[in-house]
This record gives C-alpha cells, structure tokens and sequence, in this order.
C-alpha cells in the first residue's frame, strides 16, 4: 500500500482577502441617482407622448373646424346664389311693372294708339269706315286726336295699352298681353326672369 501526501499548488495565485461590506453611503447614493435618472427619462418619455398627443388632438380640431368651415362657405354660397336669384326676379317684376307703367302713359303721351292707327290707314284707303275700341279712360284722347274717317268707341273690356281697329273686311288688335310677352322676352334676353315678370 502506498500513502500519498496532497502538496499544495504553489503556482496558484493566493486567495483573495475577503471583500469588505458595501459602504452604506455608496448604496444610497447610486439608489437615489437611479431613482433620479429613471424619474427623468420617464419624465422626458411622458412629456414627449403628451406633446404628441396634444397635436394629434390639435390637428384633429383643425381639420374638423376647416370642414365645418368649408361646410359653412358652401351653405353661404348657395344662400347668396338664391337670394341673388330672388333679386334678379324681383327686379325683373319691378322693370316689367315699369315698362307697363311706361306703355300705358306714353298712349297717353305720345298717341301710340293714334300712331297704329295711321300706319293703318293706307289700308282704309279708298275711305272707308272703321271704329276704333280702347279703354274708356283713352277714349277721349283719342278722339281728339284721329281723323274724322275714325270712329271712337270705349269699350270697358279693353285695358289701357289695348285696342281694337275694325273695318268692314278687316281688324287689327293692340293687345296688351302680347306687348307683356315681348316685355317679358326682352327681359329674359338680359338675364332677368321669374313668375312675377
């Protein structure tokens, strides 16, 4: 039997002392700068998702009050368009209303009734009677403005502006409503209409 003896490895470094305790002091320290530097990033991390937030939120008002503004410029047009529409019509009523006015007063003025009736009066020729039929309120004027070839009649069915010259073989009629309708196309030829022109 053969005894061993265990030797020891003098090529081993020596043990290393035992560390000494963590200085109380140190701990508290790199706690409190951990506690200090993860309060700041997260700090910094908060406050650049709420920025983010607020200009989504931002954004969002501002696109949404562009559409209600764009919403509120559409409606405005249209408005403007139709009061420019009731206008136009209301001002084509008071041109036609005018122009009726005019016409009725130049009779008066200027003897149209007297002017259609000479323009007439190659046809009579050779003489032959004819009566004339206007409004009541026109007769006298006329009267004493036509010929003597003319006899003049009131007739209550007649609106001043219109007329009625007969002859033996013929008529011509100054009707009032086909004077409104050429009122009414010479207006609508300028861009005025509605139902009360």
């Amino acid at each position: 039997m053969r005894l061993g003896f265990a030797l020891p490895d003098l090529s081993a470094p020596p043990p290393l002392p035992d560390a000494p305790p963590p200085d109380p002091a140190l701990l508290e320290a790199a706690r409190a700068e951990g506690e200090a530097e993860g309060h700041a990033r997260g700090y910094a991390q908060g406050l650049a998702e709420g920025i983010a937030q607020q200009r989504a939120a931002q954004e969002a008002a501002i696109g949404m009050s562009l559409a209600a503004l764009a919403t509120a410029l559409e409606q405005a047009m249209d408005h403007a368009e139709a009061v420019a529409v009731r206008c136009a019509e209301a001002l084509a009523g008071t041109l036609f209303a005018a122009a009726d006015a005019a016409f009725a007063a130049r009779i008066e003025r200027d003897g149209l009734v007297e002017a259609t009736v000479t323009a007439l009066l190659p046809a009579l020729t050779p003489p032959r009677e004819a009566t004339l039929r206007v409004a009541p309120a026109l007769a006298e004027v006329i009267v004493a403005r036509l010929p003597g070839c003319v006899t003049v009649k009131a007739d209550a069915a007649l609106a001043p502006g219109e007329a009625r010259l007969e002859w033996p073989d013929g008529a011509r009629i100054v009707s009032a409503a086909a004077r409104r309708e050429a009122v009414r196309a010479a207006l609508a030829a300028a861009g005025f209409g509605g139902e009360d022109a």
